[in-house]
Order: C-alpha cells, then structure tokens, then sequence
C-alpha cells in the first residue's frame, strides 16, 4: 500500500512539473499589428474576425479625403468627408470605428463618403 502511494506522489509531481514545463514554454505574444507595405499611413480597423484599412490621403480642414482597404491592399472605397470646423480637432484613422460599405463609414456618428467635396457633409 505504501508503494501505491509513494507511486501516485511521484506521477503526480511528474505531472505537474511537465505542466508547469508547458505553460512556460507556451507563446503567450500579441498578435502582430496588421500592416500594409505598399500603404504605410493606412491604419488597420477591426479585430480577429475582420476589418479593412482606413487612409487619410488629403486634409483640407474640415474636408478629408478617406481611402477605405482591404486586408490585400486594394481599394475597396474612397471619398470625402467632412468632420468638424476649420478649428476643431483634425481627423484621424483613430476616429474612425469601422466602415460598412456603400460609403457608410461610423465615426461616433454614421457618415457617408461622398466623391465630390462640395457635397461632403
């Protein structure tokens, strides 16, 4: 009985030694920032399950000119739009929350990219 015990004490050390051993050698990274060679300013908009790039080429405060990316880098939209006044905060890819499509894109409020400036709103 006493070697059945002793037998169980050292397997389960075992056991746990070889777990701890595990965890320790298990890669616990970040995943790695979403970037796009060919575009440096686009920034990644989205998480695990998807998202798209989102590029400021062109600030004329208050207008922006937004080019919207695919994961592959080409262009899945483009258009201006208008954020602000000529005073207040400039735009940015962080403003940004995602883009549906259809030029809908969501800041804290929807916007709709538009392709003449003048009609920008």
């Amino acid at each position: 009985m006493i070697l059945l015990k002793r037998f169980l004490m050292v397997v389960g050390a075992l056991s746990l030694l070889v777990a701890l051993g595990v965890i320790y050698f298990m890669g616990f990274s970040k995943d790695k920032p979403h970037v796009l060679n060919e575009y440096p300013n686009a920034h990644w908009r989205g998480g695990a399950d998807g998202g798209q790039f989102v590029e400021i080429t062109k600030s004329e405060r208050p207008y922006y000119f937004v080019q919207i990316r695919n994961d592959d880098g080409s262009l899945w939209d483009e258009g201006w739009l208008k954020f602000g006044d000529e005073n207040s905060e400039p735009f940015t890819a962080d403003n940004v929350l995602f883009f549906e499509g259809e030029g809908v894109i969501y800041l804290q409020q929807q916007k709709v990219l538009s392709a003449d400036k003048a009609k920008a709103k």
